[in-house]
């Protein structure tokens, strides 16, 4: 791969071809009839899968119209502009088809609970330093996630929290009581329920991490985990069953969601 490739374009690079690579597997097509159906050639396409060759759009677009990919390829093309991440676009779009989400935050509160000024603290956060510009774009799409909270058919929503997340302060007192506010106001929503799980509580099922559980339908349910810099989609069934389980063992731990606002509100 050419060396002035940016690390973030290598990996939106290697992101497409593994996500090519999937489709055209699940569509039962060899490489040499995706480059049919592409006008490339079989090398061509095996380039792009290992990750070696930077897709066209015009590639992108005619991959995705002959693998029934529903735009999907054509979103992870390395030069869509995207607000958010490429890692997290997929996600984005599972969570707004969602019926049902559960959440557990251990460092900072839920991301569709956030106010702007939390949410614009935590990204000013990040190290490197981002960009004003970057910030701004992230802030809107974060703020754009959370309408799925206020639409008609809202997902039910289930959120465990864990104390730390409440107590460290981002954007300083203000901020902090405005999202506390905000909070209160969320578990009054009849499709959303807070949990805090307090530090008394001791050792829990989650301590190596947060965790995001997606129900689409009554039979399919998926994991999406975050690692620095990226984040991927699971859908190994075993794993989304362990997860279910300690999900459920999280919110039998927490506190009830009564006591989790007068927990809120004392702070």
């Amino acid at each position: 791969m050419p060396s002035r490739t940016s690390l973030p374009e290598s990996a939106a690079i290697a992101q497409f071809g593994n996500e090519l690579r999937r489709l055209r597997n699940l569509s039962d097509m060899s490489q040499k009839d995706l480059g049919q159906a592409t006008g490339t050639s079989k090398q061509q396409v095996g380039a792009i899968e290992r990750g070696d060759r930077r897709p066209s759009k015009q590639f992108a677009e005619l991959a995705d119209k002959a693998l029934e990919a529903h735009n999907a390829l054509l979103n992870l093309w390395p030069g869509a502009k995207q607000a958010q991440p490429w890692w997290l676009e997929k996600f984005v779009e599972l969570e707004a088809k969602a019926q049902v989400i559960n959440e557990f935050q251990a460092q900072a509160i839920p991301g569709l609970l956030q106010t702007e000024g939390y949410a614009k603290a935590v990204m000013g956060a990040a190290f490197p330093p981002p960009s004003r510009r970057s910030i701004e774009d992230l802030l809107k799409a974060r703020l754009d996630r959370q309408k799925i909270l206020r639409r008609d058919r809202p997902p039910l929503a289930l959120f465990v929290v864990d104390e730390g997340a409440l107590r460290r302060t981002a954007g300083g007192k203000s901020v902090m009581r405005e999202q506390y506010k905000a909070l209160i106001e969320a578990a009054e929503w009849p499709f959303v329920q807070i949990q805090v799980l307090p530090f008394d509580r001791g050792a829990h099922a989650a301590m190596e991490g947060s965790l995001v559980l997606l129900t689409m339908t009554h039979a399919e349910s998926l994991v999406y985990a975050e690692t620095p810099g990226s984040g991927q989609v699971i859908t190994d069934a075993r794993i989304v069953a362990d997860c279910h389980q300690q999900f459920g063992a999280l919110r039998s731990l927490a506190l009830s969601p009564a006591e989790s606002l007068d927990f809120i509100a004392s702070l």
